[in-house]
């Protein structure tokens, strides 16, 4: 069966639906995101509570 590729709906790059993933609330809406994009928010997110900590 032929599948239908997805967008991410961070980079806009196109996927396998397997290699995409729910952002779920309250970090996301819902929407379909790659693992790459997944590690910048978290990576963003970390070095936020770095900065709010100081």
């Amino acid at each position: 069966m032929l599948e239908i590729p997805r967008r991410c709906g961070h980079c806009e790059e196109e996927f396998a639906p397997e290699e995409l993933t729910v952002l779920a609330p309250p970090a996301g809406d819902g929407e379909l995101i790659c693992a790459w994009c997944i590690e910048i928010k978290l990576r963003r997110a970390v070095a936020k509570l770095a900065l709010d900590n100081n």
